[in-house]
């Protein structure tokens, strides 16, 4: 018994001995990396409409003397490593992006031709040379000289006795490698910016109608998304609203053109004009997690007057679409450039709210109309029929448009009707029994009134000329 007792304290010693086998549990993987970065100071991200944002921060590098090579770690996986700056009193003479981080395969692979040792519940110990391996198989030569192919499973502990000895033969995060001339040694204050994907951002609205859709209570959200591979703290953020041009960098200085119709508190966002964009400067640092999407007020509750409109249009004049109209002006209690984004329409019923539709707008300067289509109108039926169409010339001919609308509502209802046509046409209107209220290049647009529960027929005659 004693014999025995020894025996297996022996065999539980030569096991431990084994310290420097690199052990690998298929259910998971943990390493460390022995290289040093920068001490982070300070960050601050632009974030643009186009999955891209402007990463700018501030650390400290402890340098010798002379050529030496640093890692710059905790970076995103999406980083664009050509658009890297450096700001700092040293030389940069080359960077490195490596990326071709850690995975199992890529630990088998390293270990080709090289000493392994397979545990398996039911098979026992096999050790050899792993010559092969696949996601599905490995092979093995063992130590008597046999070739085993032994299938690949989640139950296998894989010991690698090969790679222990090689120095960082592995890549755990994204890392930018630098090799840096330093002309004294000392701490380097640095200014680092770069470029990545996975940042991106929208805006949110939401509005509640009153009981005559008169008026709205309007309020606005930013909803960004965090994809980049990498968690930002404590961090300085702004949203930039605007179509950029990837390929060029266009850089200018804004005058500040603060807005103050909304209802704004010191966590919110400021606004400022900046180049052809506009800038949200959130007035606080917040956190921006890895794979977070995270949702922070644009604006609080304000009373905008609004206009339900009904249109028809000669694209689709079966269906009559319900618009919600608001100006965006100061008069209006608006007055600020709204970012693109969807806006969300909810009504009162009894003492419940009822969403009632939701459409997205477009980057929307201060001053300008917002029309938002909720819909289309259940008890407004209409038809339309070209009654008579003669040619003229070979580009142009004279037209006879008719419009049956049956409104089945209780009450009156003032229908726009836009009647569109190829870009570049000339229209020469005849005659219409509506009132004219707005002619652009494509289209027409003429005002009805159609009384409750009637139909109520347009007539439009016009020359079209190509």
């Amino acid at each position: 018994m004693k014999n025995m007792l020894n025996s297996r304290l022996k065999n539980k010693e030569e096991r431990k001995s084994r310290s420097i086998i690199s052990t690998v549990f298929f259910s998971g993987l943990i390493l460390l990396s022995g290289s040093f970065s920068f001490a982070q100071q300070s960050t601050s991200i632009t974030i643009t409409n186009n999955n891209l944002g402007l990463v700018k921060e501030e650390r400290v590098l402890d340098l010798t003397k002379g050529r030496q090579k640093t890692n710059l770690e905790d970076i995103p996986a999406l980083i664009n490593p050509a658009s890297v700056l450096i700001e700092s009193d040293f030389s940069v003479l080359e960077q490195n992006f490596e990326y071709d981080l850690i995975s199992v395969d890529k630990i088998l692979q390293k270990s080709l031709e090289k000493e392994i040792v397979i545990d398996h519940p039911e098979q026992g110990k096999m050790e050899g040379v792993l010559l092969s391996a696949t996601g599905s198989n490995m092979i093995l030569k063992t130590i008597d000289g046999m070739m085993q192919i032994i299938p690949r499973n989640n139950k296998q502990k894989i010991s690698l006795k090969g790679l222990a000895s090689e120095k960082q033969p592995f890549i755990i995060r994204p890392t930018l490698v630098w090799d840096i001339n330093s002309e004294k040694k000392g701490s380097y204050n640095t200014k680092v910016s770069y470029l990545t994907k996975g940042l991106t951002w929208n805006a949110d609205y939401v509005a509640l109608l009153n009981e005559d859709d008169s008026k709205i209570t309007l309020s606005g959200w930013v909803t960004i998304n965090n994809t980049s591979g990498k968690t930002f703290r404590d961090t300085k953020l702004k949203l930039m609203a605007g179509d950029l041009n990837l390929v060029q960098s266009n850089r200018g200085r804004g005058t500040i053109a603060l807005s103050r119709a909304f209802a704004k508190s010191e966590d919110s966002f400021s606004e400022k004009s900046f180049f052809e964009y506009h800038l949200y400067d959130l007035n606080r640092k917040t956190d921006l997690q890895n794979n977070q999407i995270k949702q922070i007020q644009l604006f609080g509750e304000t009373a905008a007057k609004v206009k339900k409109i009904y249109r028809i249009t000669s694209y689709n004049p079966s269906k009559t679409a319900v618009i919600i109209s608001l100006n965006n002006s100061k008069k209006n209690n608006l007055g600020m450039p709204l970012p693109q984004g969807v806006i969300r329409l909810y009504k009162k019923d009894a003492d419940e709210r009822e969403f009632v539709g939701e459409n997205r707008i477009e980057h929307t300067p201060k001053d300008e109309k917002i029309d938002i289509e909720t819909g289309k109108a259940f008890d407004i039926v209409s038809e339309r029929t070209v009654r008579k169409s003669t040619k003229i010339t070979n580009r142009s001919e004279r037209r006879k448009v008719e419009y049956k609308i049956r409104n089945h509502k209780e009450e009156k209802v003032s229908l726009e009707i836009v009647e569109n046509f190829q870009r570049r046409s000339e229209v020469n209107i005849h005659s219409a029994n509506g009132t004219l209220i707005e002619q652009k290049d494509g289209s027409i647009k003429y005002q009805i009134d159609a009384p409750a529960d009637k139909e109520t027929i347009f007539i439009l005659e016009f020359t079209l000329s190509w």
